[in-house]
């Protein structure tokens, strides 16, 4: 991450007493105790624990919980405004001639935000000309179904259902009230919610941004002649911003809101925030750090990723501005990141360009987001314009496809949506790979065989220097003892070892040569050997 290294500072070299405000820092930990990796359940919701089994991720440090003493510890230097296991790191408010924390715990402590109350320009996409809609008989968004042929898995019954969308954003009120919202309370859809700027579990109220967002995902009433792209789904919603102000602890909001519902159990983040300047202009990314591993969001988005998430964002709305890149976390790889069209397929002049400073093609695909029909605050249909406003079309194609497919992995329903688009054979910087149509991701869902992860020990790398890692996908998370031997086949290693968590062993001090990894479960007696080599 460039643009954070030349933040980072140990510890000692700080002043030991600070300057007269508070200021803000991210405590990096040194690495966790992995003694959680054998009580996963206690780590990660049965949903969770499920998916991972189902798809072959292993369960490893990252899900591995920062132990409380160091969190309490903090507490006597300052303010802890939150905690990330994926980033190993809390975040901490030191006063006005405070001592910066210090311990054997800690590897790093890096300057982050000032916080002050400040107008500025959000991270949210803007409403352009909305305007309120008659009552219909029909549907009113159509065009924005048909363009992706949603209403063709509409009709095939492929609805979302059984999916759960995750929506981070800057408010939800009134989702509780509007009717076209009914139907998931009505039908125990809604899995919850938490507001991370505040710091509680309310989350209908504030910016009506996340409303309109949501609506056009899962909005679903018959009386004004709305349906939403996958009015099946399940939603967890996040509040992760403040609208009326722009900052880096925003970010920091996000990443905690994606670990958050990973724990519970996910299969979509739809995110219509976008991240690049900042009240404060020292904070500001420039277009280097849109490299795919700067940003905090986009440091998370790979992570949620890796987790078996897949992450659908809006590329951002810059395209007629200065700026006019992409803004975090869109720059992610393996996430998608979708630019705006209108009603005839033309490039919206708002829509963020590629590429990435690295080179890959971004925005990945496009949908309809200048004129998207949403549901507004008053229950009744009306359009708006953002990037904030294609994702979620986006986010329902996922939803049904994945319900059409429910072992397909996220990889595999991002791939197949990307292929399905209309300039997939050349993707550019402006429509990326296009419009996609969900009946050729059906058909190439239909036809793509994905082998079911198999009870093979994995030894990676291999050969390894300093670090050997461990995983056997087992499904039943058994308990195992793991034995290494040498060449001659001497122990030379011997722990527990639980199934489908991933062990990290190491090699330092180990003499180099051919090794033989060896599991036995407990239960059984069977057993799996594996050879390594240690350089």
């Amino acid at each position: 991450m460039p643009r954070m290294k030349k933040w980072l500072l140990a510890v000692g070299s700080f002043p030991f007493f600070l300057p007269a405000q508070s200021s803000f820092y991210l405590v990096y930990f040194t690495a966790k105790p992995d003694s959680f990796l054998w009580k996963p359940e206690q780590c990660l919701s049965s949903f969770t624990l499920q998916q991972r089994l189902q798809l072959g991720i292993p369960i490893d440090i990252y899900d591995v919980p920062i132990p409380s003493a160091w969190i309490d510890s903090l507490s006597h230097y300052g303010k802890i405004w939150g905690v990330s296991r994926w980033l190993n790191a809390a975040l901490i408010e030191v006063p006005a001639g405070g001592r910066l924390p210090t311990g054997g715990y800690i590897h790093c402590v890096v300057p982050f935000v000032r916080v002050r109350p400040a107008i500025g320009v959000s991270s949210l996409s803007s409403f352009r000309g909305a305007k309120v809609s008659p009552k219909v008989t029909v549907p009113v968004n159509a065009l924005q179904l048909d363009q992706l042929k949603l209403s063709s898995l509409h009709d095939l019954g492929y609805t979302g259902q059984g999916i759960r969308v995750a929506i981070l954003d800057a408010g939800f009120p009134y989702m509780d009230q509007i009717p076209a919202f009914q139907r998931v309370f009505r039908e125990g859809r809604y899995l919850g919610g938490y507001d991370f700027v505040a710091g509680d579990s309310t989350v209908f109220g504030d910016n009506s941004h996340g409303t309109q967002v949501a609506s056009v995902i899962v909005g679903y009433d018959d009386s004004v002649g709305y349906i939403g792209g996958a009015p099946g789904v399940s939603v967890l919603l996040a509040r992760t911003e403040n609208a009326l102000s722009e900052s880096r602890i925003e970010e920091w909001n996000w990443a905690r809101a994606a670990e958050w519902v990973d724990s519970i159990g996910v299969h979509i983040i739809q995110s219509s925030l976008g991240y690049s300047t900042f009240d404060d202009p020292a904070e500001n990314y420039t277009y280097p750090d849109m490299n795919g591993h700067t940003a905090i969001t986009t440091q998370a988005a790979l992570l949620a990723a890796r987790k078996g998430i897949l992450v659908v964002t809006s590329a951002g709305n810059e395209g007629n501005t200065s700026w006019r890149y992409i803004t975090a976390p869109a720059d992610a790889d393996s996430v998608l990141a979708v630019g705006a069209i209108g009603s005839s397929g033309q490039l919206a002049p708002f829509s963020s360009r590629g590429p990435t400073t690295d080179g890959r093609i971004k925005p990945d695909v496009v949908a309809l987001g200048w004129g998207t029909y949403v549901i507004g605050l008053s229950g009744q249909p009306q359009q708006a314009s953002g990037t904030s406003f294609s994702a979620p079309l986006i986010t329902s194609l996922a939803a049904c496809l994945w319900q059409a497919f429910p072992t397909a992995s996220a990889q595999e329903i991002r791939q197949a949506i990307l292929a399905s688009a209309d300039r997939y054979a050349s993707p550019d910087t402006l429509y990326g790979y296009g419009l996609p149509n969900g009946e050729r991701a059906l058909v190439r869902l239909t036809a793509l065989h994905r082998p079911f992860p198999t009870a093979d020990l994995r030894l990676y790398p291999n050969p390894a220097a300093e670090r050997l890692f461990l995983f056997l996908p087992d499904t039943t998370l058994g308990y195992y003892t793991l034995r290494i031997y040498d060449a001659e086949g001497r122990a030379v290693f011997q722990c527990p070892y639980r199934g489908h968590t991933e062990l990290a062993i190491s090699l330092s001090g180990w003499r180099p040569g051919i090794y033989f990894a060896e599991v036995r479960q407990e239960a059984t007696g069977k057993t799996l050997t594996k050879a390594f080599i240690r350089l």
